[in-house]
């Protein structure tokens, strides 16, 4: 979850990226090959390990799913609380890049009944969250999925974030175009732990 935000069209795409998976489309994912949920399992924690400060340097693919190369580099920090005793967090990502700031926030909250997350993300310049996300541990990464609108026709967006070891964490943005069958990552950020 970096980039330039100097217009609407800008805006629209990362609202357009960040907007997460609908509960009715959790049968798709299972269609395209994911994992069932994990019945029984109680994911209340798989949070803590993101919980604190963290440097973050951000790669982002300027026009996905055309063909492009063009990556830009940004580097910022982002600051994740818990709240509700850690079965909800919120993380505030700040950064700086060639084009100038990008903000955003993302709430995280655990759903105790279904034994699910939703992430929910949020730029200043729309001042609302999108479609909340839902996901689960697959494979050691949190992963979520979302069907939406993109640039007129709808695509497939895959979040997933996971820890490397207690001090680096990594998460990645994914889009697909083809039901998928295979993905394109389009926005990569590398955690290091910060002091406290």
């Amino acid at each position: 979850m970096g980039g330039r935000l100097h217009s609407d069209q800008d805006e629209g795409v990362i609202r357009s990226g960040l907007r997460r998976l609908t509960p009715g489309l959790l049968l798709c994912a299972s269609l395209l090959g994911q994992p069932a949920l994990a019945a029984g399992r109680d994911g209340a924690h798989d949070f803590d390990f993101d919980l604190g400060r963290w440097h973050t340097h951000s790669t982002r693919l300027m026009h996905p799913l055309a063909g492009s190369k063009d990556w830009v580099e940004l580097d910022g920090e982002t600051d994740v609380t818990p709240v509700w005793g850690g079965k909800g967090n919120l993380a505030e990502y700040k950064a700086l890049g060639a084009d100038g700031p990008l903000e955003l926030i993302a709430l995280r909250l655990y759903n105790p009944r279904t034994r699910q997350w939703t992430i929910n993300f949020a730029t200043p310049g729309v001042g609302a969250f999108g479609t909340p996300g839902v996901g689960e541990v697959q494979d050691g990464r949190m992963t979520f999925y979302d069907q939406e609108d993109f640039a007129g026709r709808q695509i497939w967006v895959r979040f997933q974030i996971w820890s490397i070891d207690p001090e680096h964490a990594q998460s990645e943005q994914a889009f697909s175009d083809n039901g998928g069958k295979s993905w394109e990552v389009n926005w990569v950020n590398r955690y290091t732990r910060l002091p406290v």
